[in-house]
């Protein structure tokens, strides 16, 4: 019985010489699953080694993101104690200065349900016939802050967008946005009465703007140094500030 071989002959060009050998079938099967099993083998281990490399930079750069993370939230944790610093500071200044910031929160449920409300009748008669103070500029309202010797008006809280009502007949002389007071409105009235409605959330006239009494010239906000809406009331009397009090029934 011949045995089965696989012959290789290697020859040259040009030459005569030549290389011949000849193998086992059974052996060259075998050197050819062996070739064919270290190719598999290096691919495998090529990606596995592509896949090593790429989760270590994967992984160096989330540590690296990681640090940067940790050093941001400490950068935010100091800005956050500075602010609280800042604002107790802001607070305590504000105290010695004797600036009122904002109002406290109001319990609807207390307040009052009317003030002053202008009489129908009032309406029809022309401009003019009210030429002092003498309507409470919104109709429900807490009062948060009376007069006093260093704040000299009256602080009504309301509810946002609430309609500010002028305290009597008269002309639009200022509108504008203040630091403290945030949008606001002044109103000249006869016998040199003046009156002044600061944290406007909006204005419903404009400057030089003819005005009656009970009129709708803004509504309540929170603008300027407040943290609540309520209405800023200053009421004057040639150039000085007076008690709101004294003319309104509040």
């Amino acid at each position: 019985m011949s045995r089965k071989e696989i012959t290789v002959f290697i020859s040259a060009n040009y030459t005569p010489n030549s290389i011949r050998f000849s193998l086992p079938l059974k052996l060259a099967r075998l050197l050819f699953v062996g070739v064919c099993t270290a190719l598999l083998a290096v691919l495998i281990a090529g990606g596995l080694l592509i896949s090593g490399v790429y989760r270590f930079s994967r992984l160096v750069y989330l540590n690296h993101r990681n640090r940067q993370l940790e050093e941001e939230f400490k950068k935010v944790v100091t800005l956050k104690e500075r602010l609280e610093l800042l604002e107790k500071e802001r607070e305590k200044l504000a105290r010695m200065l004797g600036v009122n910031l904002t109002p406290p929160p109001v319990d609807w449920s207390a307040a009052t349900v009317e003030s002053i409300v202008l009489p129908e009748w009032v309406k029809n008669q022309p401009w003019g016939s009210h030429p002092v103070p003498v309507l409470v500029p919104v109709t429900r309202y807490a009062i948060s802050r009376t007069a006093t010797t260093d704040h000299m008006a009256f602080d009504l809280a309301c509810q946002k967008n609430s309609p500010v009502l002028a305290v009597a007949d008269g002309i639009v002389t200022e509108k504008g946005v203040h630091p403290q007071f945030g949008r606001y409105l002044l109103i000249r009235h006869a016998q040199g009465y003046e009156s002044y409605y600061g944290h406007l959330a909006g204005w419903l006239v404009e400057k030089g703007d003819t005005v009656r009494v009970g009129q709708k010239i803004g509504t309540v906000g929170m603008t300027g140094q407040a943290s609540a809406p309520h209405l800023h009331l200053e009421i004057r009397k040639d150039g000085n500030l007076i008690d709101p009090a004294a003319l309104l029934n509040f």
